[in-house]
């Protein structure tokens, strides 16, 4: 069993389970103690902190000196976020994985809501669990993650049976909202660091293919925008459309996650982001009936994902009826 090396940490034991939160940092010197603060916050104490500083250039390390033992501190050449979780994975030894943004932060007992919740349901092959975030934009706005993912379950907490078909149509924000046990984790296998947008996204959908997750309504993550939400999308539908296109496909063809890939909810979102992909493509065209083209695409997909929505096609969470979920 694994055990932690942090001696400010008790043994696990399967009702006690040690939670390893990775944090990714570069350049953080500004926000990585709130984030750190938060965990340290957390009810649930049989927690070791890991920081990968990805290659900062400011005081990311000179402001985690103060937490000593408490903050694993490990150090790497800039590689990107995806590795430095890698890396974070790598040394952890919890039993449990969670994962935090240095920019974000943590409601105290998010950890501990989450690991009872998961504990009570292992035996019915939970893998991971989730939360709503409030999602914080400048100009005081605010959205919830489970709203921007249409997420809208009666029961505030219980075991979500169907990740995997929901996920495949839309977004869920995860690294700072998930737990995930390390064997499903290790299963899954760990993030993609040739991606360089929504290697989360590509993460959780192999995390989902594995089993049914537990899930919290309450919004236990706080998460920091530093653009508002419009401007955060200019110029970005085009490459966002390509990544998902090409995340998906190539998880229908592996061998291993072909076979899991939910096929009717896959063909919906592939033909979708094929029309956009298209338009995108024809509005960079010199000919005109080209340009023309592609705006019918554009309008097409997104008049037929709406109706789809509208009509009530888009698929739900399927709640587990369990009075004890």
């Amino acid at each position: 069993m694994r055990s932690s090396n942090n001696p400010l940490h008790t043994s696990s034991s399967p009702s006690n389970p040690l939670v390893s939160v990775v944090i990714p940092a570069y350049n953080r010197q500004s926000t990585i103690c709130r984030a750190v603060d938060s965990v340290m916050a957390q009810t649930w104490k049989n927690i070791e902190t890991i920081v990968v500083d990805d290659g900062s250039k400011d005081q990311t390390e000179a402001v985690l000196k103060p937490y000593g033992q408490k903050v694993r501190y490990i150090r790497q050449h800039n590689q990107g976020p995806s590795a430095a979780r890698n890396n974070g994975i790598r040394v952890a030894t919890g039993q449990i994985i969670s994962f935090l943004d240095s920019d974000d932060e943590w409601l105290p007992e998010k950890i501990e809501r989450q690991v009872r919740l998961m504990l009570a349901h292992k035996s019915r092959g939970v893998v991971c669990a989730v939360c709503n975030a409030q999602m914080n934009y400048p100009g005081g706005i605010v959205r919830y993650s489970f709203d921007s993912a249409l997420l809208n379950p009666e029961k505030s907490e219980g075991i979500w049976l169907n990740p995997s078909e929901v996920l495949v149509t839309r977004f869920l924000l995860f690294n700072q909202v998930a737990a995930v046990w390390r064997d499903a984790l290790d299963e899954a296998g760990h993030y993609r660091p040739d991606l360089r947008i929504h290697e989360d996204y590509e993460l959780s959908l192999r995390i989902a293919m594995l089993g049914p997750w537990v899930y919290i309504t309450d919004p236990l993550t706080m998460w920091h925008g530093t653009e508002s939400p419009s401007a955060s999308k200019v110029g970005k539908d085009e490459d966002h459309a390509l990544s998902v296109r090409g995340i998906l496909e190539g998880l229908k063809d592996s061998t291993k996650w072909g076979a899991l890939m939910p096929e009717k909810a896959y063909r919906h979102r592939h033909w979708f982001l094929n029309k956009m992909a298209s338009g995108y493509t024809r509005e960079k065209s010199p000919l005109v009936s080209e340009r023309i083209r592609g705006k019918i695409d554009l309008l097409s997909a997104k008049f037929v994902r709406r109706a789809y929505l509208l009509a009530g096609r888009m698929p739900k969470m399927d709640i587990l009826a369990d009075s004890n979920a």
